[in-house]
């Protein structure tokens, strides 16, 4: 069945006044209508953002993403920083021989213990990952990369920090890239989702792509075994899922996607099998709502026997991600799980129920009433 969701941001009224070039480049390159032009205007754009960087300046660059007039504007501004900012490392670095690929190894780690305890913020042997990924035909049987030994967050891809990553381009060959380490915080007796990066770089011949890779292909197996065996042990349940090497801003996107998937399907697991077990077959709302950073997707699962057992899942939205994506995921997640009672709302809704100050989720068995109650909340 088709449906449709809103995109909950809103996104500002941009008449370029003051001016910022980044957007109306986007613009221009969005709005012609000859793809030589378009593309014309997009590596102006590229080259403007890789300046930037080059230059210590990201002012422009968070202006232009924060004012950015449309979701497409947005998405723009975003793939290019990715390009533009290995275009800008290797500008940096003044290579004249074989070229230097930086990567980042996005992986999305499930955590649980019995008590409290901090996952440490480095692998103690990173040697062992990268020997086991060149056995196995990483970065397309590259022979000649290494691996930070720091389990980098997505803070050490943050915007603020891109100038200094530039650094990373010009590092000698087996150099390792220094990147702060960020450790992992696991409370007692719940399943945690984290995403953290190992950051690398590789020497391959002009004109090689060598993170063209679509999966993990034979290293992934021997790479989550080896993360158990360094990391885990004792009550520690420690499940490592490493997603293909990128370059670092396109590792942040799939990263981010990644911890989201798994983390909604644990979240609707966890609570199916709950009420299952105990009242029944939970009932399904997906809903858009505004928030202060921008917008989220949210799915509410509840059953009519069960007044308080209501359980509830965000999904905030990043600067590549379309709302109806994320919502076409939740609705394909409940399918497989045979949830057959699912509503998608399509409205936007505030971020928080004003009478009780918490996220605004939605009762199926509720709906009409909570829903007019939170658009009349919108207005307000």
């Amino acid at each position: 069945m088709q449906f449709s969701i809103p995109d909950p941001r809103a996104f500002a009224i941009y008449e370029g006044s003051p001016a910022n070039p980044l957007i109306d480049l986007s613009l221009a390159s969005l709005g012609a209508e000859v793809a030589v032009i378009a593309e014309k205007k997009e590596a102006h754009l590229r080259e403007q953002i890789a300046a930037a960087l080059i230059a210590g300046q990201t002012q422009s660059i968070s202006d232009a993403l924060a004012r950015a007039p449309s979701l497409a504007v947005q998405r723009m501004l975003a793939r290019t920083l990715a390009q533009a900012h290995v275009e800008a490392g290797r500008v940096r670095s003044g290579e004249t021989t074989l070229p230097t690929t930086v990567f980042a190894l996005p992986i999305v780690l499930v955590a649980a213990n019995a008590s409290p305890i901090q996952v440490p913020g480095a692998v103690p042997n990173v040697g062992e990952f990268v020997e086991l990924m060149k056995a196995n035909g990483a970065l397309r049987g590259n022979q000649s990369f290494t691996l930070s030994n720091a389990l980098a967050s997505v803070h050490a891809l943050a915007l603020e920090k891109l100038p200094s990553s530039l650094a990373w381009w010009q590092l000698e060959t087996q150099s390792q890239i220094a990147v702060e380490k960020s450790s992992m915080q696991v409370p007692a007796n719940q399943e945690s989702v984290f995403l953290r990066f190992l950051i690398g770089s590789a020497i391959a011949g002009p004109g090689v792509d060598l993170l063209s890779e679509k999966d993990t292909g034979k290293w992934g197996m021997p790479f989550t075994q080896t993360f158990a065996k360094q990391l885990g042990g004792g009550s520690l349940s420690l499940l490592a899922m490493p997603r293909p090497p990128r370059t670092p801003l396109a590792a942040l996107f799939q990263g981010r996607a990644a911890q989201r998937e798994v983390s909604l399907q644990l979240f609707a697991t966890n609570a199916i099998r709950k009420f299952r077990s105990s009242v029944g077959e939970p009932e399904a709302v997906i809903s858009a709502h505004r928030t202060a950073s921008g917008g989220e997707v949210r799915l509410s699962l509840s059953n009519a026997f069960d007044e308080k057992g209501a359980e509830g899942f965000r999904a905030e939205l990043f600067a590549t991600d379309r709302a109806q994506d994320i919502a076409t995921a939740m609705q394909d997640l409940l399918r497989e799980c045979n949830v057959e009672q699912v509503t998608v709302l399509a409205d936007i809704f505030p971020d928080h129920d004003p009478e009780t100050n918490l996220p605004w989720f939605f009762r199926a068995d509720a709906l009409e009433e909570s829903v007019q109650r939170a658009l009349r909340s919108a207005v307000h």
